[in-house]
């Protein structure tokens, strides 16, 4: 109603192509609303269909079918206009279309046989066979007017047949026209279906669209969410969709990704190319991989570690489509597998290693700890660590070290425990606390390390250092060890002590009517006597030949009542001493001649000490011998030497009495390495005063300090000046510095003013230190070495074996030489315990990884000991006494070898 149409076959509306036209007439004098340019012609803004020509179906392909026509409709986007061709044009979509049979369509309006009527419809304008669309079963008579002849679209032929005319006689016409009405109504009925299919097929798309978009923009987010990084790829072997993860993988974006030409080759780490590469062609064949681990590199070249997953994706039909990948980082649990890797070949260790809960069970042990203490994994494991004490040390010694791992986490020593057999051994152990996150303890490992060989050595190194060889009491050098904590702790505690030196009556004879053997015989029960007869914390050491030392601590505070418990100790040994000797076969008596000196303090050094009581015991020989004698004060001779001595060394220092005196340092093959640096005091009276005589007085006055800084600063200065000239530039120093001196606070930082000032290189710095230094307060020294090693200054422990000190600080100590004593090098060729002493000293810096030099190397016999040894660095006369600089020079220049072919 109110509307015209006209439905064209073709892409032009021409009368030709006129496939229908509404009755109300169209027209045709408008412009044409359809563009040519496509294949379906609408020839108004409100035409619904058109129909195409006579067509031959592709199910009718066998030949045997009727004649057909296609009904097409065209879909516009929605909401676009379409007033002009161009709109229509730019708004048109697609179409829908339908196929129709023509003989289908007649039969649904008339049956298979029209009644009375025979009618033909032709495609086009001529009734040809060519164009013939339906004609009826019952033959058309073609010499019989048509009753409708068309020029239009399509022509109808109809004529009558006698039981049509008979039935409607003069209706027929009216008849037929109805059939054509009905033909046309039929068509529009079509259309009218068609476009409501439409309708319907653009709603369930739109509605299939927007769940399939908003499927597709679900899985897109809970993608872009989830921690993993997805890749979406195409059949083309590139990815198509990259979840935004991707950014903190690799530090690309999205768009760098898609943009990349080779995205495998520029995320793959080199190595891992081939591989993934190969992965991925397996995906592309459809498989599916699981977790398989491969490096990737990220944007600023770090290399991570990828899980990676993949599986195919199929289309509603179930063709592949591609395949999708899905990747996690296990960086981190690479990282820990590499380190359980590296823990567990340390677990299996040379050393013992056992590991507890937080209650001290224990849950594992390696295979060194079951050969140390015999017990078995079985055995042990699930049992407690106190299974292994020794019960050496107390309740305190545990409480302190459960106090230290409570504190720092951690605690090492030196302890004694118990193997399975029952036997005790001494052990390194390091006990380490292990916290979660929330700093909860949750294991502790214990490392163990048998130390038994080492205390073995160094018990011999001890034997042989510290104890007489015959009477298994303390030498010399234990001697003035322990008279020196007596010294300190007499200063500690303001009590007194005393020094008893005493020799053995003729003695001398004995040898030479019995011979050694049964002096020896006698040495050995004087020491057993005397031994017996002091108190326990007392000492008694054998200092030469004949001669022992005895040395009473702790007596009382009063100095009488000091000399009467001395007296009375004295007068005991005197009467032990007296009984008789059985020395084989023969019985023999001797008497002794006792020398006592009571002191309190630091009131005289130890030699001075010493040389009292030693005044004495001549003072009882002369009396008579078998008697005790006090130092006399009368005898003050040497101690008034010595004031005036101090007094002359302080004066010494200010007015620059003192100078330096270099002694080579050669190491095998006569290169000249270094110098160690000795002072000599030149007394304007007393001319060159040695230092045994100046450097103890100046250690007991406190004068060591400034002394001390005087040579360091002297011998940088001199560093600093070789260091100019190619001779010498390669020349280091060795400096001895005293325990007092050490042990200033301040003592690194005044020997980093002493470099920065000077200039001279801290690497050819050698700081020469004795083992008494390491008596106390051990922590602190070796924080002061650490700090100075760190500048390069280097350090060698000066006449080792002739200290006291545990060989369990040596290894901590960061040293760089240990320098063998020239007692021991004195008597090297004649003596086979300081040949010994010798060479187990070089063993044991050899062992510590240690350089090794000997001091007082006298002979060329000497030396080539000392080479067979392993100790290829020597200083002595043999090879350069201490020499002023200029001559110390002259040597370097005509000794070293090197220098003498240049």
């Amino acid at each position: 109603m109110g509307v015209a149409f006209a439905i064209y076959d073709g892409v032009e509306p021409s009368t030709d192509a006129l496939l229908y036209h509404s009755a109300t007439g169209l027209d045709q004098k408008k412009p044409t609303l359809i563009s040519a340019t496509e294949y379906l012609v609408v020839a108004g803004p409100h035409t619904m269909a058109a129909i195409s020509g006579k067509v031959k179906l592709d199910l009718d392909a066998d030949g045997q079918g009727q004649p057909s026509f296609l009904m097409y409709l065209p879909i516009y986007a929605r909401g676009m206009p379409q007033s002009t061709i161009a709109e229509r044009r730019a708004s048109l979509i697609g179409w829908v279309h339908a196929s129709f049979r023509m003989s289908d369509v007649v039969a649904s309006l008339y049956g298979e046989q029209p009644m009375g009527v025979a009618f033909a419809i032709y495609d086009g304008v001529e009734p040809s066979t060519d164009a013939l669309l339906y004609h009826s079963a019952t033959g058309l008579d073609q010499k019989k007017p048509t009753l409708i002849s068309a020029t239009e679209y399509l022509v109808v032929a109809m004529n009558t047949i006698d039981d049509f005319t008979t039935r409607f006689g003069r209706n027929a016409e009216l008849q037929t026209a109805l059939t054509g009405v009905g033909l046309s109504m039929l068509l529009a009925l079509l259309a009218w279906l068609l476009m409501s299919s439409r309708r319907r097929a653009i709603r369930l798309a739109n509605k299939m669209t927007s769940e399939l978009r908003a499927s597709e923009e679900q899985f897109r987010a809970i993608a872009d969410c989830t921690v993993n990084w997805e890749v979406w790829w195409g059949l083309d072997g590139k990815p198509r969709w990259i979840n935004h993860a991707v950014l903190d993988y690799t530090g690309y974006t999205v768009e760098e990704c898609l943009a990349m030409d080779d995205f495998i080759g520029t995320i793959a780490h080199p190595e891992d190319e081939p591989r993934i590469r190969a992965e991925l062609a397996r995906c592309m064949d459809g498989q599916k991989r699981e977790d398989v681990e491969l490096r990737c590199v990220r944007k600023d070249g770090s290399v991570f570690w990828l899980a990676l997953s993949c599986a195919p994706i199929h289309d509603a039909q179930g063709r592949f489509t591609g395949f999708r990948t899905s990747s996690r980082d296990i960086t981190d649990r690479k990282q820990i597998e590499a380190e359980l890797r590296i823990s567990a070949v340390a677990f299996d260790s040379r050393e013992g290693m056992l590991i507890t809960d937080a209650n001290s069970k224990i849950l594992r042990v390696n295979k060194a700890f079951t050969e140390i203490t015999g017990y078995s994994a079985e055995e042990i494991v699930g049992k407690h660590p106190n299974l292994l004490r020794s019960d050496r040390h107390g309740p305190a010694f545990f409480q302190e070290m459960r106090e230290s791992i409570r504190r720092f986490g951690k605690w090492q020593g030196e302890i004694w425990d118990r193997r399975k057999n029952g036997q005790v051994y001494p052990e390194w152990l390091t006990i380490s606390a292990v916290k979660g996150d929330d700093g909860v303890v949750t294991h502790y490992v214990g490392t163990h390390h048998d130390i038994t060989e080492r205390k073995i050595a160094e018990e011999r190194i001890k034997e042989l250092a510290f104890f007489d060889a015959l009477t298994r009491l303390p030498n010399r050098t234990l001697l003035l060890d322990r008279l020196k904590q007596a010294i300190a702790a007499s200063t500690r505690n303001k009590t007194s002590s005393a020094l008893l030196f005493i020799d053995l009556d003729h003695f001398k004879t004995l040898n030479d009517t019995l011979g050694h053997d049964k002096g020896d015989l006698l040495l050995k029960q004087v020491a057993q006597r005397l031994a017996l007869s002091v108190r326990a914390n007392d000492t008694v050491a054998r200092v030469g030949g004949d001669e022992f030392v005895v040395v009473l601590e702790s007596l009382h505070r009063n100095p009488q009542e000091a000399a009467s418990q001395t007296k009375s100790i004295g007068e005991k040994i005197l009467s032990v001493l007296d009984s008789p000797y059985q020395l084989g076969e023969v019985e023999y008596r001797t008497t002794a001649s006792v020398g006592a000196t009571v002191f309190r303090g630091r009131q005289a050094s130890i030699d001075e000490l010493l040389k009292q009581a030693d005044l004495a015991m001549y003072k009882s020989k002369e009396t008579g011998r078998n008697a005790i004698s006090f130092f006399d004060p009368a005898m003050q001779t040497v101690v008034l030497e010595r004031a005036a001595l101090e007094a002359g060394l302080r004066k010494a220092i200010d007015d620059g009495q003192l100078v330096l005196h270099y002694q080579a340092q050669v190491v095998e093959g006569g290169r000249v390495t270094g110098a160690e640096v000795l002072v000599r005091w030149q007394h304007p009276q007393r001319g060159t005063v040695p230092p045994s005589e100046f450097i103890p007085l100046a250690e007991e006055t406190g004068l060591i300090l400034s002394l001390g800084n005087w040579v360091m600063e002297t011998a940088c200065t001199q560093l600093a000046r070789w260091a100019l000239r190619a001779g010498t530039a390669h020349l280091s120093i060795a400096v001895n510095v005293s325990v007092q001196q050490f042990r200033e606070a301040d003592f690194v930082e005044t020997v980093c003013g002493i470099l920065e000032r000077t200039g001279a290189n801290p690497k050819r710095l050698k700081l020469e230190l004795t083992e008494s230094l390491l008596v106390d307060n051990v922590e602190d020294i070796i924080q002061k070495m650490n700090a100075l090693k760190a500048r390069g200054v280097e350090f060698s422990l000066d006449d080792f074996g002739i200290g006291y000190s545990s060989l369990s600080y040596l290894k901590r100590l960061p040293l760089n030489q240990l320098k063998i004593d020239q007692s021991f090098v004195r008597d090297v060729l004649i003596d086979p315990n300081d040949a010994s002493i010798a060479k187990t000293i070089v063993a044991l810096a050899q062992s510590l990884g240690l350089g090794v030099i000997a001091e007082g190397v006298e002979t060329d016999a000497q030396r080539n000991f000392l080479a067979d040894a392993g100790c290829l660095a020597y200083q002595g006369y043999f090879f350069c006494r201490p020499l002023p600089l200029d001559g110390f020079e002259q040597f370097v220049h005509a000794f070293d070898p090197i220098l003498d072919m240049e």
